[in-house]
């Protein structure tokens, strides 16, 4: 039953919503039909495990890899079977033979060395010890060497080196360790096949969460360009979950706070006898947005998600106008919701991203375009780093957007010790914002805008 258990929890890991109802159904099932015929035990584990049918083929991938060989294996109960009763149970099993074959004085010495001369398959012992090292628990590829070398000295690689390595007294000798060196290295192979193997099935999901994980705290500014397709599918994850959350007005009918005034004047009628109670509604209406986006040097990385999270969020954020800038403030609205959204975010970085910068300049230029544009309703949100190589930051427009607007947030990919350092003026610009935030990564953005939507 720990095969099928640790099958379960390979499923898990690949994404499968199996829940303990089901794993108990599942290991119920096996215990009446058993694994004896592999067609049989696909089909009762999919039926008990399997609840989607985008979840078909990595399960049937997962079972083809984790179920080869285990007619095998389960010829034992290796959970009751410790390793050293199965050492003991091996090297009682030699000896018997050795008595049988007769004496001989150059045969291996060593308990694996004697189950190599002899030929045996090994598949049974690997598995065994495998599982008494945890295999399953494997996450990264650099640590496939760490638990081949574990189960070789589980199954007793350090006698056997020490046969091999021992001075040999003659030719016979000799021929044997040279014999031994060679079935060594074939039950290397197949330990290091075998650990490729439980890679693929335990570790392959695990690690690409824990890149995931690693990505969404990582610093947008120093992502490679190499991690921009898997950031890019975590960002538009991020942002469906949050339009989920958000998607429906806030509309409380027959919940929430009594509103003791209209129950009232609903129950009238009746002397004072509460027929008809009435609730308070609350309406969260959808915020109309300007995004202003430094794309100069390494903010120009962080302007890219920002702009994606921010079109990803299209059923609660409708009303988006996007401008880009380095010394130029370009409206880009029509081209990123003309376009494919990947493609038009990689147009405007090759066209726009990377100058340098001069805040004051794409402030007059802002000016010109849309400050006539902005009123109550309207959330203005900067993303830049206030650096502006000594120049005039034209403080007196961002106060006007200012006090136009219904709030102002200012995003800094740096961290607030940089703030101000250098040619840094950001002291200048937050008197006039309603928030002035780090972000400097995904968990940054994600963040932010659920707080956007949850008080708009």
């Amino acid at each position: 039953m720990r095969f099928v258990a640790d099958f379960i929890g390979a499923l898990r890991e690949a994404g499968l919503p199996v829940s303990p109802a089901e794993s108990l159904d599942a290991l119920n099932a096996i215990k009446l039909l058993g694994l004896e015929n592999r067609k049989t035990t696909k089909t009762v584990l999919a039926l008990t495990l399997v609840k989607r049918q985008t979840d078909q083929v990595i399960y049937e991938q997962l079972f083809d890899l984790y179920f080869t060989g285990v007619e095998k294996v389960k010829q034992t109960d290796s959970d009751k079977l410790l390793p050293e009763e199965q050492k003991n149970t091996s090297e009682a099993g030699l000896g018997e033979n050795e008595q049988e074959s007769g004496a001989d004085e150059y045969a291996a010495s060593s308990a694996l060395g004697q189950s190599l001369n002899q030929k045996q398959d090994m598949s049974l012992a690997i598995a065994q010890a495998a599982l008494a090292e945890k295999l399953s628990s494997i996450v990264l590829f650099t640590q496939k060497n760490h638990f081949a070398y574990k189960i070789m000295q589980r199954l007793g690689d350090e006698a056997l080196s020490a046969e091999i390595r021992a001075d040999a007294s003659s030719p016979a000798q000799k021929d044997l360790q040279r014999e031994l060196i060679k079935s060594r290295a074939r039950l290397l192979e197949q330990v290091k096949d075998y650990v490729e193997q439980q890679y693929m099935i335990f570790a392959r999901h695990k690690g690409l969460k824990f890149r995931e994980e690693h990505l969404q705290q990582a610093k947008l500014s120093q992502l490679e360009h190499i991690d921009y397709t898997l950031m890019q599918r975590l960002v538009q994850r991020a942002a469906r979950k949050l339009a989920t959350q958000h998607s429906r007005r806030r509309l409380t009918r027959k919940r929430g706070l009594l509103d003791v005034r209209k129950t009232i004047a609903a129950n009238a009628a009746f002397d004072g006898a509460l027929f008809h109670t009435r609730w308070k509604a609350t309406r969260v209406d959808r915020p109309k947005i300007v995004a202003i986006c430094d794309v100069s040097g390494s903010v120009s990385r962080v302007a890219r998600f920002l702009l994606l999270f921010l079109y990803s969020l299209q059923d609660v954020i409708p009303k988006v106008r996007s401008f880009v800038f380095a010394s130029e403030m370009v409206e880009v609205t029509q081209l990123l919701e003309q376009e494919n959204i990947e493609l038009a975010l990689e147009e405007i970085m090759q066209r726009w991203g990377g100058l340098s910068t001069d805040y004051g300049e794409a402030l007059a230029g802002f000016q010109e375009q849309a400050l006539a544009s902005i009123d109550k309703k309207t959330t203005v949100i900067l993303l830049g780093d206030a650096r502006n190589n000594q120049g005039d930051g034209r403080t007196d427009i961002w106060q006007k957007v200012f006090r136009q607007s219904k709030r102002v947030l200012w995003l800094n990919p740096e961290q607030r010790n940089s703030w101000d350092s250098g040619d840094s003026i950001m002291s200048q610009y937050s008197p006039w914002c309603s928030s002035v935030e780090p972000c400097r990564n995904l968990k940054d953005i994600e963040g932010i805008f659920s707080r956007l939507l949850k008080y708009s």
